[in-house]
C-alpha cells in the first residue's frame, strides 16, 4: 500500500502528538512493507535529508504567519501530491482544520483519513477565524472523508453530539521507555535527583493550566523541585508571565521544549507526573509517563479518565483545591505512588501499543472500497 502522510510538521518528530503519531505508525507501516512519503515543513528543518527508516520525506514550503502556516502547507503539499506522486492514492491526513481540503483530495481520486485532536475549535489559544476553519474543516471532514479518527471515546461523542457523525475510535499509542539512568547527565544539568521531582509536559497554553500547577506547587510541604517541560511556538503574554513566575522560584525549573533523550531522561526519572490541562485528548505525555513507569495525576476530565482507567490518580475536574490535597498525598505516601506507577504501566502495556495502532490504521485503509 502506498500512503501520503500530510498535515504535520514532519519527521523526526519533534514537536506534538500529531507528528508522534506519524512517527510511530508509518515506521510500523515500513516494517511492514507499505510504502509511506512523508511531507515536512521545510521551514521547521535545518537539514533536509531525503529518507528517514524507510520513509520518504519530502519538503515543502509554507509562510510562517501563524493562523495560516498549516493550511498553505497542506495545499502546497497537495498540489506536490497531485502532479509530482499521483501513485499515492491513500492518504492519512490530520488536524481538524486541515478537513477543508478533503473534497479537493476526493476530486483528485484518494482515499482519506483525517486523525482529529481533540476539540479544536474550542482551543483557547485560537482566534475567532481560526476556530472558524477548525469547525468548518471537521464539517467538511465528517461529510467527505473516508473516515474520522478519533482519539478517545469523549471526543467522538462529541463528533457524534455536535456534527451527527460516527469516527472510529483509534487512541494514541505509549512512548515505552524501559532504561532508566538515575545518573544521566541530564539530571546533572538541572541539579536533580532521579524520582526526587515532579514533571509536566505540555504547550505554555491558558487551556493546560500552568499557572494553576504553580500556583499549586508553591503550597504543598515539600522540596522536590517542579519540572515544566515546554513552551509555546507564539510570543504570548501568557507564555512571558510563566516564565517570569518560573524565575521567582528556584524550584521551578523550565527548560523549555525538551526531545529525544534529554526528554525522556527527565520523564522517566520523575516522582511523579502532574498535569493541571482542561482541554486534552489523548495526551501523549501522559501516556509516555505511563509508559515509563512514572505514576500519574491530572485533571479529571472525561478525556483523561478514559486515558487512565483505574491506573492513574485523578482530581475533581478543574478543583484545583483537589489538586494540591491530592498531590499532597502522593507525595506524603511513597508507596501509593509506587503502587500507582506500576499499574499505570501495565494499563498502556495493554491498550496503547503502537504496533497494534498502526495496524488498526491499516484495516481502516483496506475497508475503505
Amino acid at each position: 500500500m502506498k500512503i501520503a502522510i500530510i498535515g504535520i510538521r514532519g519527521l523526526p518528530a519533534n514537536y506534538g502528538g500529531f507528528e508522534t503519531c506519524a512517527e510511530h505508525v508509518s515506521r510500523h507501516w515500513v516494517s511492514q512493507g507499505h510504502d509511506v512519503v512523508v511531507y515536512c515543513r521545510k521551514s521547521h528543518y535545518d537539514k533536509h535529508p531525503k529518507e528517514l527508516n524507510g520513509r520518504k520525506l519530502i519538503y515543502i514550503p509554507s509562510i510562517p504567519i501563524k493562523g495560516i502556516d498549516t493550511l498553505v502547507h497542506s495545499f502546497y503539499c497537495i498540489l506536490h501530491l497531485f502532479f509530482i506522486q499521483p501513485s499515492y492514492k491513500n492518504v492519512h491526513l490530520y488536524n481538524s482544520g486541515n478537513g477543508i481540503f478533503i473534497p479537493l483530495l476526493k476530486l483528485l481520486g484518494k482515499k482519506v483519513i483525517i486523525s482529529v485532536d481533540g476539540i479544536e475549535w474550542k482551543r483557547q489559544k485560537w482566534g475567532a477565524l481560526a476556530k472558524l476553519t477548525h469547525k468548518v474543516g471537521a464539517k467538511l471532514s465528517v461529510k467527505f472523508a473516508d473516515k474520522v479518527i478519533t482519539d478517545n471515546q469523549e471526543v467522538h461523542d462529541i463528533y457524534k453530539k455536535e456534527l451527527r457523525a460516527e469516527s472510529t475510535i483509534i487512541a494514541y499509542g505509549a512512548k515505552f521507555i524501559d532504561h532508566i539512568n538515575p545518573k544521566t547527565p541530564y539530571l546533572h544539568k538541572y541539579n536533580l535527583i532521579s524520582k526526587n521531582y515532579f514533571v509536566f509536559v505540555g504547550r505554555f497554553v491558558p487551556e493546560k493550566s500552568v499557572h494553576h500547577l504553580i500556583e499549586k506547587y508553591l503550597l504543598l510541604k515539600t522540596d522536590m523541585p517542579l519540572v515544566i517541560i515546554g513552551d509555546d511556538t507564539s510570543e504570548t503574554e501568557y507564555k512571558k508571565s510563566l516564565f517570569e513566575e518560573g524565575k521567582r522560584h528556584k524550584n521551578v525549573i523550565m527548560p523549555g521544549f525538551l526531545y529525544g533523550d534529554e526528554y525522556e531522561s527527565l520523564l522517566s526519572n520523575a516522582y511523579l507526573y502532574v498535569s493541571a490541562s482542561e482541554l486534552e485528548g489523548t495526551s501523549p505525555s501522559l501516556l509516555a509517563a505511563m509508559g515509563a513507569k512514572v505514576c500519574t495525576l491530572v485533571n479529571g476530565i472525561k478525556e483523561n479518565i478514559q486515558t487512565i482507567g483505574n491506573a492513574g490518580t485523578s482530581f475533581n475536574e478543574r478543583d484545583y483545591i483537589d489538586l494540591q490535597k491530592k498531590w499532597q498525598l502522593l507525595v506524603d505516601t511513597p508507596s501509593l505512588t509506587e503502587q500507582m506507577a506500576l499499574k499505570g504501566y501495565e494499563h498502556v502495556n495493554k491498550h496503547y501499543r503502537w504496533e497494534s495502532i498502526a495496524n488498526k490504521y491499516i484495516e481502516v485503509f483496506e475497508y475503505i472500497k
